[in-house]
This record gives structure tokens, C-alpha cells and sequence, in this order.
């Protein structure tokens, strides 16, 4: 019977059919191998030659994983391949694929996702109307694949079995949390996370730290030694580097220019015998978990080394290349797949301790002029500080307290310290703010951020004080500059020391060619460096306001602003024509008001 059916042609047609049309799938076949058994790539069977530590990757399906990538090692191809496989295999389920934005999301659909769906015979759809398949939404056998540019209307109406985040770095940390939380309902619920790394402790790098940790590790052939080989001098050498170069950024080109160190010589070696290492040699590299009781949370870090393809003169071609650009982050980020945080960026703990003093209130001096700044939520985070100099600012008390008792607390301060002004954080609680306001006769103004003007008033349709605008990066600049330059002096934390310190290392200040530098949360853990922020910004309402700086040894405080308000008017607004107010930094002519009706 089963040699006529093995030379029966009609058998032998039918089954070639069958394989044409059908995916062949097992219960004990992996992922990976189902994606090489059933797909295909430039029209040959798909496999992980190439770069053999994606097989474990596309295996895994632990529910929550993070994954750290560099540029150029085919990642973004395997997620997408893992995501259909999941769909195809796993019928009558959803999976939310989400990029950071439209502009990514409509370029990753169009030539990433949709050729896939389309034209390879294990996911396209025989028969079904390709018109149906859009680019956010496409039905994978019974399943459905849903692809969003991480918009908040997505997030809040799809459900999900699986949630694959692409390049989390790069998306508002608040939608990562919403579009996960569509998982509630599924008997599955994986969560993967996939990213190029930007800062330490922040994103997928955050993630990491939290997980197993696996790293691809190689072992020597020489000394059996295991590894794990990075773009640095205990592994990378180099025929003409100078001994004083700790640090291969730290190069200079005219070096390689001249021919001194010639970087086409550069190979990686072992560690501990120095003897080359073969990176393409994968039968002795794994990946290898350097906390394996860490259960709950799975984690891959995938270096430029982990891989034979990108070699350490591709590493120093692509450094001078970033350096020419002054973007010494990019290369850290994007070609060897580590976070990058410069001094230039983000306080340092040793800034800040040099900067704190008595944990105890100094006392109570109200010949200086005294201002108070709130950031609000559940807990309000407040600072009040005294101008001692033209510059010198100091802290006198680091407080918290319930959103609810925010209103008594400010008038508590005020009967105790010569607070001249004070911007509270205008939301989430603007009534509450509004009620602060109209207590303190103005005096404590309700703000929030913006990202254009450096400070402007906006008045209620009876011309009344509404709330404040400052500049929400020269603010910020202004308490971590204040730190820097020794000028911002932290006294009164008590029992907050920890809190402070936290909170003023949890911000990033990332700079963009010919965009306004942006201050980017790690945490959220960062109110105390709000509360500075909007002391900062009180300090330049007065100014603003009054048309001069605070008084020194300041006899008597002011009562409010409504008189000074007065002064602002359009009529008047010409003594203000011929000054420059020093606003966090900059000279500057302050802003007209802006009357809302």
C-alpha cells in the first residue's frame, strides 16, 4: 500500500499541494522552528544562519520579557515573525503590536508587517479579501493582529492576549502601562518588550536590571574561558593604540589619520589568555542567565559582539561617525546596544551631597525674601527657600503632605516664613490650586509647564489672575545648574535626604539637533525636583511681575500681587519695553498677558 501511494502520481500531487497550501506544525515544535519550517525570507526558507542567538528569542515565551537590542543585528524581523507565528498557531486570539509613534508605526506596517501577511504562503490568507487587511488591523488565520503608533484611543479600546512594545524607549512610559493593561481579560498574557536602550536605569535597561539577565557568552578555544566580549581594551586590541587611552571614544582621528593606530588590525581576544576569539564559532557561545532564580521576569541583552557580523571596525568606523555629529549617546545606544547617561545630562549623587547641608530647618530669617514651590498628586511634594544673594538660593524646608491638607499647610508656611511668591502645580487638582490661589491673594499662583515662552500670566475673562506658564526645560535647568554651579543650597530635608536624592537623579536632560533640550522622567520618581522647579519658576513671577529682583534683607513681605497685577495691564505694559529680566538664565523681554475669555 505504500509503495503503490509513494508512485501513485495523483498521491504524490495531492501532497505537494497539501504542503503548498497547508504549515506543517507539531505540539513539541518550537516557535523558531515552526518560522523555519513554514517561512520564508527573499524567497528562501528562513532560518537563523545569520544571527543564531535570535532561536532562543523567538522561542521564548515567558510572559514578561525584556530585550535589549543594538541596531543592524535583525531583531525587529524576528519579533514581527514571532507575533504572526503566535497568531497563526495559537487560533482565535489577539496580539497589540505597538511602535512609539505614527510616523513608526505606518513604516513598520507598510514594509515590515503587511509583505509578510500578504505574500508569505504561512500567514497570507487564500481567498480572503486583502482589502479588509488595513495597516493597524489584520486578521492572521482566525486571529487578529492589531498595530498602533501607541495612540491613547488604541490603548483604551482593544483587548489582547499578547502585547509585544517595540522600541519602549521611545514611548510614554503611561502607554506602555495602558496598552498592558488590555491583557487583564486573557488566559495567555504575555507581555515582551523589545528596545534599544537609551538611559541607565530607565526603559527596557530598567527592565533588564529586574530580570534574569541573560548575556550571549562565548567560550575561548584556547583556555576554555567563558565570556561575555564588549567594545573595550580588556577585549579589543588595537596595533598603535597610546597606553594612556582608557577609552576608545576618547580617540583622537588624526591618530588613525596619520596611520599611528590602525584600526583595520583591531580583532577581539580573550579576556584572560589573550588569545583571538572566533565569534562566528556558535558552537560555543549560549546564552547564559546570570541570576537564574529571578523567575518572574525574563531578560536578554544582545550586544554588538554577539554576533560575528558586526566587527570592532565596523564599531570604530560608526563611533567616529556619531562623534563627528557630537552624539557620543547615539553610538552608546544604537551600535553597542548600552545606556548612555553623561554627567552633562543627569545629577550626580556626589553633586547633590555636596550640596546638602543641615538636615535640620535653619532659622527663620524673614529679613530675605522667601518662596515656596508645590508639586501635587496624591502627595504633595513642597519646598520653601530664601534668597540669600542675587544667585545663592537656599532651601530651608524639604515637606509632604495629603492633596487635601495642601491649602492649610500653605497658609501654616506663610504666617511662619516672609513668602514674597509660590506656583503650585496646576494639575491634576486644579480646584485645589485655585483655592491655594485665592487664600493667598495670588500670592501662591497656580502654573503648569509649557515649552515655548519662558513665563507669561493668563487672566480669567474678569482679569484676575488664572494661573501661570513657565518654561518647563529652563526650570528644570535652573535646579539642576543650581546643583552644578554650587548656587542651590538643600537644607531642611530631615527625615527626606533619600527622597531627595532620588528625586533629583531620576530626570535626564537629552539633547536633540536643533530641537529645545527636553527634561525625560526615568521613573517618576521625581517630585522633589518639580517642587524645586516651580520655586525656580516662583522666583521669576516676581520678577515678571514686579519688574525687578526680590529685595534682600527684606524688611516687610508683600501682601499679594493683585496691585503689582494692575501694573500689567496693556496700558502700562511700556515700563516693561526697555528692561531685561534675567529669566532662568537668558535676557529676555517678559511676555504680554494673555487674557482668555
Amino acid at each position: 500500500m505504500t509503495v503503490r501511494m509513494k508512485n501513485n502520481n495523483f498521491t504524490q500531487s495531492f501532497v505537494s499541494r497539501a504542503n503548498g497550501r497547508y504549515n506543517k506544525d507539531t505540539a513539541d515544535m518550537s516557535h523558531g522552528d515552526w518560522m523555519c519550517t513554514n517561512t520564508s525570507l527573499n524567497k528562501r526558507p528562513f532560518s537563523f544562519d545569520r544571527y543564531p542567538f535570535q532561536k532562543q528569542i523567538a522561542d521564548d515565551m515567558h510572559p514578561n520579557m525584556d530585550v535589549i537590542k543594538p541596531s543592524q543585528v535583525g531583531l525587529t524581523e524576528i519579533q514581527i515573525r514571532k507575533a504572526l507565528t503566535l497568531l497563526i498557531r495559537t487560533p482565535n486570539t489577539s496580539l497589540i503590536y505597538t511602535m512609539p509613534n505614527e510616523r513608526m508605526f505606518k513604516r513598520i506596517s507598510k514594509a515590515r508587517i503587511k509583505p509578510l501577511v500578504e505574500y508569505d504562503k504561512a500567514f497570507k490568507q487564500e481567498g480572503m479579501d486583502k482589502s479588509n487587511q488595513s495597516m493597524d488591523l489584520m486578521r492572521i488565520g482566525t486571529s487578529y493582529l492589531y498595530v498602533t503608533g501607541s495612540s491613547e484611543a488604541d490603548a483604551t479600546s482593544i483587548n489582547a492576549d499578547f502585547v509585544f512594545n517595540d522600541e519602549i524607549d521611545l514611548t510614554p512610559p503611561d502607554m506602555l502601562s495602558l496598552f498592558n493593561s488590555r491583557l487583564q481579560g486573557s488566559d495567555h498574557r504575555v507581555s515582551q518588550r523589545f528596545s534599544t536602550p537609551t538611559f541607565e536605569g530607565f526603559g527596557v535597561d530598567k527592565g533588564y536590571a529586574r530580570s534574569d539577565q541573560h548575556e550571549y557568552i562565548i567560550k575561548c578555544s584556547a583556555c576554555n574561558h567563558h565570556q561575555v566580549p564588549l567594545f573595550n581594551r580588556d577585549f579589543v586590541r588595537v596595533d598603535g593604540l597610546p597606553d594612556d587611552c582608557e577609552h576608545f571614544i576618547h580617540l583622537p582621528s588624526k591618530l588613525v589619520d596619520n596611520g599611528t593606530v590602525k584600526l583595520e588590525t583591531a580583532r577581539v581576544y580573550c579576556e584572560k589568555c589573550h588569545k583571538p576569539l572566533n565569534l562566528a564559532d556558535y558552537d560555543n557561545r549560549e546564552w547564559v542567565a546570570k541570576y537564574p532564580s529571578r523567575t518572574l521576569n525574563r531578560g536578554y541583552r544582545v550586544r554588538t559582539f554577539s554576533t560575528h557580523r558586526l566587527d570592532p571596525v565596523y564599531c570604530f568606523t560608526q563611533m567616529f561617525t556619531y562623534l563627528e555629529k557630537d552624539n557620543p549617546k547615539g553610538f552608546h545606544n544604537t551600535v553597542l546596544g548600552d545606556p548612555y547617561t553623561s554627567e552633562d545630562q543627569k545629577m550626580s549623587e556626589s553633586d547633590i551631597e555636596a550640596m546638602l547641608g543641615y538636615a535640620g530647618c535653619p532659622p527663620v530669617d524673614n529679613t530675605l525674601p522667601h518662596f515656596i514651590g508645590i508639586d501635587v498628586g496624591k502627595t504633595c511634594h513642597i519646598v520653601v527657600a530664601r534668597m540669600e544673594s542675587a544667585e545663592g538660593v537656599r532651601v530651608v524646608e524639604f515637606l509632604t503632605c495629603p492633596s487635601s491638607a495642601v491649602e492649610s499647610f500653605v497658609n501654616s508656611m506663610e504666617e511662619k516664613y516672609s513668602i514674597l511668591n509660590g506656583l503650585m502645580d496646576r494639575y491634576p487638582y486644579t480646584p485645589t490650586a485655585n483655592a491655594v490661589r485665592d487664600t493667598s491673594n495670588g500670592k501662591i499662583a497656580p502654573a503648569h509647564y509649557n515649552v515655548n515662552k519662558p513665563i507669561a500670566i493668563v487672566k480669567d475673562a474678569l482679569d484676575n489672575l488664572d494661573y501661570v506658564q513657565i518654561n518647563r526645560t529652563h526650570a528644570l535647568d535652573k535646579v539642576f545648574f543650581g546643583i552644578k554651579k554650587r548656587t542651590l543650597y538643600l537644607d531642611g530635608f530631615g527625615k527626606y535626604k533619600a527622597m531627595v536624592l532620588q528625586h533629583l537623579q531620576d530626570m535626564v536632560r537629552e539633547e536633540n539637533d536643533e530641537k529645545i533640550p527636553m527634561w525625560v522622567k526615568l521613573n517618576g520618581e521625581d517630585h522633589f525636583f518639580h517642587a524645586l522647579a516651580y520655586m525656580f519658576g516662583a522666583i521669576e513671577y516676581y520678577k515678571y511681575v514686579e519688574g525687578k529682583a526680590p529685595f534682600v534683607n527684606l524688611t516687610m513681605g508683600l501682601s499679594g500681587l493683585q496691585a503689582s497685577s494692575m501694573l500689567m495691564s496693556a496700558e502700562n505694559e511700556d515700563i516693561f519695553g526697555t528692561q531685561d529680566l534675567i529669566g532662568f538664565g537668558n535676557s529676555y523681554a517678559p511676555d504680554k498677558i494673555i487674557t482668555r475669555y
